[in-house]
């Protein structure tokens, strides 16, 4: 229970509010590369929580494919991210559709990452 509320509210914890969505995501794809899930399920379920409230706000149409939350919220869901480097490669797109700060490990995948190219990522392995 403790970690579900923790991927909900990034803050709880800490002092400062400077660990952003895209951050935690990353330092949690580094743990499960380090130790990986039993299937790639996990992790995307795990994103999805991580990413929920910045995606998913109150009050959002769920139906405005113009809102690129609603697109980037659809995309997370679908079945074929399948291993780390999409998931990277979301995070990587998630920066840059919403203008966040760019993490040092993905600031050379920010300026070229597309739907497509995420979707791809998995049939390169």
């Amino acid at each position: 229970m403790v970690a579900t509320g923790y991927l909900r509210n990034h803050s709880l914890g800490t002092s400062n509010n400077s660990h952003n969505v895209a951050n935690l995501a990353l330092e949690y794809l580094d743990y499960a590369e380090e130790y990986p899930p039993p299937s790639y399920l996990y992790i995307q379920k795990h994103l999805r929580w991580i990413f929920r409230e910045t995606l998913q706000p109150k009050g959002i149409d769920t139906n405005d494919y113009s809102d690129y939350r609603v697109k980037l919220w659809t995309f997370l869901v679908r079945p074929y991210l399948r291993n780390s480097d999409q998931f990277r490669l979301f995070c990587a797109l998630y920066v840059r559709l919403s203008g966040d700060d760019v993490p040092n490990s993905i600031s050379h995948l920010v300026n070229d990452v597309t739907f497509k190219t995420v979707k791809k990522a998995g049939n390169m392995r």
